[in-house]
C-alpha cells in the first residue's frame, strides 16, 4: 500500500509538472550548462586551474577572515529581485484577472527597466563594458537615466497617481550613487557610503514604492472584476 501511494504520488507530481513546460526547459538548460561546465574541466586534464574556475563561479562572499564581507551588497540585491518578482507577478497575475488578458503597460515596463538595471548590478555589465571596452560608467549612467526619464515622461500621468515622491528621492539617489561611482573619491569609508549606501537606501524606498503600487492595482482590477 505504501509503495502503491509514493507511486501514485510521483505519478501525480510528473502529471502535474508536465503542464509547465517551460520549467522543464528551464532545468534542462541548467542541467546542460552543468555537463558543459564538467566536460570542460575533465578536457583539461591535470591542469587544476578549470577546476579552480568552476570553484570561482559558485564562491561564496563569506570568509572566516571576513564574516561581513558583502552583506550590504546581498541586501541591495534582494532588495532588486522583490521589487523585479513583485512587478513580473503583478503583471502575469492581472493579465489573468481580466477578461481581455491586457498588460498593465506601466508595471511591465517597470519590471524590464528593473531586470536591465539589476542584470548590471549583479553581472557588472557597466564594470565590464569600462574595462574592456573603454565606454565611460558615466555615458552608460547616463544611458540609464535617459531610459528612466523617458519612462516617467510616458507613464507621468500614472506616477503622479502614486506616491511618486518615493520614486523622486530613489531616483535622486541613485543619482548620488552613480556620481560618486564615475568621480573615484578619494578614501574608503565615505565614497562607499556614498555610492553603495545611496543604493541601498534607494531600493528600500523602491521596493515599498511597488509593492504599494502592485498591491493596489491588484486589488482594484479585483474589485472591478468581483
Amino acid at each position: 500500500m505504501q509503495l502503491k501511494f509514493l507511486f501514485n504520488l510521483l505519478k501525480t507530481g510528473i502529471t502535474h509538472v508536465s503542464k509547465h513546460p517551460f520549467v522543464i526547459l528551464l532545468n534542462g538548460i541548467i542541467i546542460l550548462l552543468f555537463l558543459m561546465l564538467t566536460v570542460y574541466v575533465k578536457l583539461g586534464g591535470d591542469d587544476w586551474r578549470r577546476a579552480h574556475l568552476i570553484v570561482q563561479l559558485f564562491a561564496e562572499p563569506f570568509t572566516d577572515k571576513r564574516p561581513l564581507q558583502s552583506y550590504l551588497t546581498n541586501l541591495s540585491e534582494i532588495l532588486w529581485c522583490f521589487s523585479l518578482a513583485i512587478c513580473f507577478f503583478s503583471t502575469s497575475l492581472l493579465s489573468n484577472i481580466r477578461s481581455k488578458r491586457s498588460i498593465n503597460r506601466f508595471i511591465f515596463c517597470s519590471a524590464l527597466i528593473l531586470a536591465i538595471l539589476l542584470i548590471d548590478d549583479i553581472f557588472r555589465i557597466t564594470l565590464i563594458a569600462n574595462s574592456f571596452f573603454g565606454i565611460p560608467k558615466l555615458f552608460t549612467s547616463l544611458v540609464y537615466g535617459t531610459i528612466i526619464i523617458a519612462y516617467g515622461v510616458f507613464f507621468r500621468r500614472k506616477i503622479v497617481s502614486t506616491p511618486y515622491l518615493l520614486l523622486l528621492i530613489t531616483f535622486g539617489l541613485f543619482i548620488i550613487s552613480s556620481l560618486v561611482s564615475s568621480l573615484s573619491l578619494p578614501g574608503l569609508g565615505t565614497p562607499a557610503m556614498l555610492e553603495d549606501g545611496t543604493k541601498l537606501l534607494a531600493l528600500v524606498n523602491l521596493a515599498y514604492y511597488f509593492w504599494y503600487v502592485c498591491q493596489k492595482e491588484v486589488l482594484s482590477v479585483k474589485t472591478r472584476t468581483w
